[in-house]
């Protein structure tokens, strides 16, 4: 049996406070995952942070990973902690074996998350990086014969996002991944956009390296993500920072700069991670799971289609279509500027976000978005140039 939605509307406090459309920068935090920091803070507060150590601190990560391996779909050894999309791209980007003259290759759309470190790394290692010039009105087809010809023998890895966070495009990772397989290289894929909007499964992908946060479409606490390692991936991607956790046991080194990992994708965990936000996060899945991962993906699905459709049928709104989509849609309002539109739209209580170049209106519908949020949205488009 489905959720009562409005049960569930009432476990997320800030949806009842505006009309939430921008899950895409933000979620709205989950009773669970806050009362779960609460309660974590208060016991560091009360009873010391040495509670946290030994046993019961390595307990909260382990559960934690299997928790973001279910979202994966991967094994649990598969999956790295981390602080958000950026750390795990960066992770993926700055571990992969270059050699000088080494190609990168990327795209027009991607996030500074993911773009960013593919250039550090660039300079670093005197690598050639090939941009990918995409069209917002490309389809899946063009998209791949435009990777295809830029990707070639010297492609040591491709870096994109699954979800375009400007135009809510879905790229195709698993035929990218045909393209540079074969080339020996590999695919890091910013999953920012996708994770928690979709379901995953890394068991049957090509992606090597998928980064997720858990702010956003997970609808838990800043400070906490994941980056999934393909098993088979691990022998090709170096740590680059190390620290206790990286280790397969404290006592796993000498001092010749030997140094032993453990076997699985825990090795690229380099620090202490804020234990009230792994609490939190720990508890804001399992709230998701007992919803239903099913029915959150297919409601989200069926929300963004209600959604496209409501704007479509308004005259001055200008809908960027895209074959397949996540949680965003992306659209132009005849006669006033993004920005502009969003800033008006803010002083209702509608929150949603421009993108830059190309300039669009971005609208993030999720699970717990209902038919009132979609027609206040219609109504305060309607309302713009009135």
């Amino acid at each position: 049996m489905s959720p009562n939605l409005s049960t569930v509307r009432s476990e997320l406090p800030a949806v009842q406070t505006s009309t939430y459309l921008n899950t895409g920068s933000y979620g709205p935090l989950s009773r669970a995952a806050a009362t779960a920091i609460a309660e974590e803070s208060r016991q560091q507060l009360e009873i010391g942070r040495l509670t946290s150590m030994g046993e019961s601190g390595q307990s909260i990560g382990a559960s934690l990973r299997a928790g973001f391996a279910r979202i994966f779909g991967c094994g649990s050894d598969e999956v790295a902690l981390t602080h958000h999309t950026t750390d795990g791209m960066n992770i993926a980007t700055w571990g992969v074996q270059y050699r000088p003259g080494d190609e990168i290759v990327t795209n027009s759309w991607e996030h500074p998350g993911g773009l960013l470190p593919v250039f550090a790394a660039a300079r670093r290692f005197d690598l050639k990086v090939r941009m990918v010039s995409l069209d917002k009105e490309d389809d899946e087809e063009t998209i791949l014969a435009k990777f295809d010809h830029v990707i070639g023998p010297r492609t040591k890895l491709v870096s994109v996002a699954h979800v375009s966070w400007k135009t809510g495009t879905i790229l195709p990772i698993d035929r990218l991944a045909d393209l540079v397989h074969p080339h020996g290289g590999l695919l890091a894929v910013d999953g920012a956009q996708y994770g928690g909007a979709i379901r995953l499964d890394m068991s049957s992908s090509g992606a090597d390296f998928y980064a997720i946060p858990g702010q956003k479409w997970l609808c838990g606490p800043e400070g906490i993500g994941a980056l999934y390692v393909n098993r088979a991936s691990i022998g090709d991607l170096l740590q680059t920072y190390v620290g206790y956790p990286s280790l397969r046991d404290g006592g796993a080194y000498d001092e010749t700069g030997i140094f032993l990992p453990p076997d699985g994708a825990k090795r690229y965990e380099v620090g202490t991670t804020y234990r009230p936000a792994m609490a939190g996060m720990l508890s804001g899945l399992q709230w998701l799971e007992e919803l239903g991962l099913d029915w959150v993906y297919d409601r989200t699905q069926n929300v963004t289609q209600m959604t496209r459709e409501v704007l479509s049928a308004i005259p001055a709104v200008r809908l960027l279509n895209t074959p397949t989509h996540a949680g965003l849609t992306s659209f132009t309002i005849d006669g006033i500027s993004p920005s502009a539109a969003v800033e008006r739209l803010a002083e209702s209580g509608i929150l949603i976000r421009s993108v830059p170049d190309p300039d669009l209106i971005r609208v993030s519908t999720h699970f717990f978005n209902d038919e009132n949020d979609i027609d206040r949205l219609r109504a305060g488009i309607e309302g713009l140039n009135g």
